[in-house]
């Protein structure tokens, strides 16, 4: 059973709704790919339970043969889709069917399946805070089948990858519910690091220094982890300007940043993750985001197969001019790092990669398809 979604950002959802009487849902039962599990019609397969990562085209879920049942859940739930155990697929994937809820009270709750390589459990724990914050009816990981009175089958208006703008719904509900939290502040700037994370999920050269350049100019430095989801969107909805290392806290903003927010993007390998995060800032928020993607050095190991192992070095005065052009900095303009600091910060890097890197010219470097699912956050 084959599938494509719409990718038009202004395509409306309305209408894209399907009600299964006693659905059966049967979650993966092993681990291939793409993913055995899916929902039923009796025996009849539902193709809008079909579900999709970072394409269009090409269903992250296939059709098992149905199971029996060990459960029934009365009233009415809807069919959320799969929940990934990577932070930034989980907030864009998992919320692309959670437009529906819009001004219904009839949803009892919401049923998820878990990818068969992450365990249910965990998948349900960490996105019970986003949740919390969407204030969704109550979400289940499903690890065995169940039937259900009533499923609502949405379809999926967000997801990752080329499905990063999302449709209109989909974007509406997502920033109206976030709105609901009260900024913690107001104007504030923030620069976004990921010097808390393993390096192996991928950095830049010389984020620590960064950090301070940033320091000095009135941001403030956050590791967004270290922080309840909550509190990361009241943060994100008092913030002025927004600096960072493309990541999954952008897709967090893009949800819970006010109008009128600047937002700055730094580039940290070479992938269509960072022009796709960049046009998803926009499409949500509005306004032009601010591409920083001048690169003074790459480093990598010697079989670079793994794009989060590829460490760029963003050209520190093309950084400084394009974010003073911007407004975001003032000050006296950046200096490239010496000698003795890049070796320095390389030298961290390999420690803590445990692996040897070397200069790579860009002609070089192996062709990424941007799925960070592989090793990143």
């Amino acid at each position: 059973m084959s599938m494509t979604l719409p990718t038009d950002p202004a395509l409306p959802l309305a209408g894209c709704v399907r009600d299964v009487v006693g659905a059966l849902l049967v979650p993966p039962a092993g681990p291939e790919r793409p993913q055995p599990c899916g929902v039923f019609d009796g025996a009849v397969p539902v193709s809008e339970s079909l579900c999709f990562g970072g394409d269009a085209q090409h269903p992250i879920n296939s059709f098992p043969a149905p199971r029996p049942a060990e459960q029934h859940l009365a009233g009415t739930h809807l069919f959320g889709g799969i929940l990934s155990g990577h932070f930034g697929h989980m907030l864009v994937e998992g919320t692309g069917r959670l437009w529906v809820l819009h001004g219904r009270t009839d949803v009892a709750g919401v049923l998820f399946f878990a990818r068969p390589f992450d365990k249910a459990r965990q998948c349900g724990k960490m996105f019970a805070q986003m949740a919390a914050v969407l204030r969704l009816p109550p979400v289940t990981v499903l690890e065995a089948p169940v039937t259900v009175d009533r499923l609502i089958l949405a379809e999926q208006g967000l997801g990752s990858g080329a499905l990063l703008n999302g449709r209109p719904e989909a974007r509406a509900f997502l920033r109206d519910r976030m709105a609901q939290l009260a900024p913690e502040g107001a104007g504030r700037k923030f620069y976004i690091t990921r010097s808390g994370q393993p390096a192996r999920r991928g950095m830049i050269v010389g984020e620590a220094s960064l950090e301070a350049l940033f320091a000095a100019e009135g941001y403030e430095v956050i590791r967004p982890e270290d922080h309840k989801l909550a509190r990361q969107v009241a943060m994100f909805r008092a913030a002025s300007h927004v600096v960072g290392t493309e990541g999954s806290p952008f897709h967090l903003l893009a949800m819970a940043g006010q109008a009128g927010c600047k937002v700055a993007v730094i580039q940290r390998r070479r992938s269509p993750t960072f022009a796709q995060i960049c046009q998803h800032l926009e499409t949500f928020i509005g306004g032009t985001v601010t591409r920083i993607d001048a690169v003074a050095s790459i480093h990598a190991p010697k079989k670079a197969r793994n794009p989060n192992l590829i460490y760029l070095e963003p050209s520190r005065p093309a950084m400084w001019a394009a974010l003073h052009e911007a407004g975001f900095v003032g000050g006296a303009p950046w200096e490239e790092m010496t000698a003795e600091a890049r070796k320095a910060a390389l030298g961290w890097l390999e420690a803590e990669t445990e692996q040897r890197l070397r200069p790579v010219a860009v002609e070089d470097l192996p062709e990424d398809d941007g799925d960070e699912e592989k090793d990143a956050a």
